[in-house]
């Protein structure tokens, strides 16, 4: 008997993560693609980020597998129904990024807050961007290291913010134990 129900409880908190995490994926790719129709006209390809959010807690909610999901998610229907040319620019640094997020959050949560692993992720973002420019465009080495700079700064400013959103939400989903989490943000 304490098998079935043990087998009942693990199968509603696997309906639960399904749904929590398609949730986040919707959310995150509208936000993307909001955000795209959004650009500002002398800087078409910068974004804040606020899909990121939902990585973010993807993150703190499931972990890194979770997060890579939500990320690569997001950069596949962002692409279908939004910019299908930049889905491989947008795939990229999903991937990048979010790995990257979750290898600090696994290892440094204790020495990293969200807000410092969103700027993380979004430094990764941005030079992985970067790169596939340079290799797909055929960019100069001197173009890639002109905007270099402003990638990065542009990156700390959109980590900052999509980090303390996240923050604030995080802790909001928790004060209302709309989801009981194991992990310290």
């Amino acid at each position: 008997m304490s098998q079935i129900k043990s087998e009942k409880t693990t199968k509603t908190i696997d309906t639960i993560k399904i749904v929590r995490l398609s949730l986040l994926i919707a959310l995150s790719a509208v936000l993307s693609i909001i955000e795209g129709k959004l650009a500002i006209p002398f800087l078409p390809w910068l974004r804040i980020g606020l899909a990121n959010v939902m990585i973010l807690i993807a993150l703190t909610m499931y972990g890194m597998r979770s997060a890579v999901s939500v990320s690569c998610m997001k950069a596949l229907l962002a692409g279908i129904f939004g910019s299908l040319p930049m889905l491989i620019f947008s795939l990229s640094a999903s991937l990048t990024s979010s790995l990257t997020m979750g290898i600090i959050y696994s290892i440094f949560r204790k020495k990293f807050s969200i807000i410092g692993i969103s700027v993380i992720g979004a430094v990764v973002h941005n030079l992985t961007q970067l790169l596939v420019a340079f290799i797909i465009l055929n960019l100069s080495r001197k173009s890639a290291f002109a905007i270099l700079p402003f990638l990065i700064i542009s990156a700390i400013s959109a980590g900052i913010l999509t980090g303390l959103i996240a923050r604030y939400l995080i802790k909001i989903l928790d004060e209302r134990k709309i989801w009981i989490r194991d992990r310290e943000v």
